[in-house]
C-alpha cells in the first residue's frame, strides 16, 4: 500500500512539473491535459505488458517470423523462445500509477466544466 502511494505521488510530481514547465504557470486547464498524458501513457504501456505476458502475442509473432524468415534459418525459428516467455516485468505497476492518475484527471475536468 505505501509503495502504491510513493508511485502515486511521484507520478503527482511529474505531471505538476510538466505543467509548469509547459505552460509556466500551474492551471486546472495545464493539469487535465498533462494528466490524461502521462495516465494514457502509462495505461498504454500497462496494456502492452499486459498483453504480452498473457501469450496472446505468441502466435502472431511466430506466424510473422515463419512468414518473413529465409529458408535456412526454419529451425532457428523454432528455439527461439515466445515474447510471454522474456518479458518478466508485471504491468501491475503501471497500472498502479495511471488508474488514479485518470481518475484524478477525470474530477479535475468535471471540477472545471461545472
Amino acid at each position: 500500500m505505501k509503495r502504491n502511494i510513493i508511485v502515486f505521488l511521484l507520478s503527482q510530481l511529474v505531471i505538476v512539473i510538466s505543467v509548469y514547465s509547459v505552460y509556466d504557470e500551474i492551471s486546472l486547464l495545464g493539469y487535465i491535459n498533462v494528466s490524461f498524458f502521462v495516465s494514457g501513457f502509462l495505461l498504454f504501456i500497462g496494456a502492452v505488458v499486459f498483453i504480452i505476458r498473457t501469450g496472446s502475442f505468441d502466435f502472431f509473432m511466430k506466424s510473422t517470423r515463419k512468414v518473413f524468415a529465409l529458408k535456412g534459418q526454419r529451425e532457428a525459428l523454432d528455439s527461439m523462445r515466445a515474447p510471454s516467455e522474456t518479458i518478466s516485468m508485471s504491468p501491475a505497476w503501471f497500472f498502479t500509477a495511471g488508474i488514479p492518475t485518470f481518475l484524478l484527471m477525470i474530477v479535475a475536468l468535471l471540477v472545471y466544466y461545472l
